[in-house]
């Protein structure tokens, strides 16, 4: 959006970020590797890996740095021979994560898509990993 000098932004102005084509887009994932069971993000998409060498992790909480109230989050797996089980917390606190249970993720088809609340991290959408289709949406919480 460009506002031209000596002018000023109002409530019925919108702004859309966009590609040439009209659809969003994120950058290329960056990888995280979890560290005591937590994350930091460092931007929209990211791949997620586990600590070390194990091929089994779990992930409870979500470090915030450049985050602000409404910053989307989507997660993969970093490779398909990782599992990481992202823990739901019963009474969300900062930085925990605010899930419709706990989601294993394994394998490269699946995603979880998480918003940032101001203090912790509410569930969008997941989808596990499927053998054989593709899955468009499976769930979609509202609050």
């Amino acid at each position: 959006m460009t506002i031209a000098t000596g002018s000023v932004a109002t409530s019925t102005d919108q702004l859309q970020i966009h590609n040439a084509n009209g659809y969003l887009r994120l950058a290329a994932a960056a990888t995280l590797t979890l560290v005591s069971d937590g994350i930091t993000p460092t931007q929209n998409f990211n791949k997620v890996a586990t600590e070390g060498s194990a091929s089994t992790d779990t992930c409870t909480t979500i470090a915030v740095t450049n985050a602000t109230p409404g910053f989307v989050l989507v997660l993969v797996p970093a490779t398909a021979a990782h599992t990481i089980t992202f823990t739901d917390t019963a009474t969300p606190a900062t930085n925990t994560l605010s899930l419709n249970g706990n989601f294993t993720m394994t394998g490269t088809d699946c995603s979880l898509t998480l918003i940032y609340n101001g203090t912790s991290w509410v569930e969008l959408s997941r989808t596990p990993n499927i053998s054989t289709g593709k899955v468009i949406a499976l769930t979609l919480l509202f609050a």
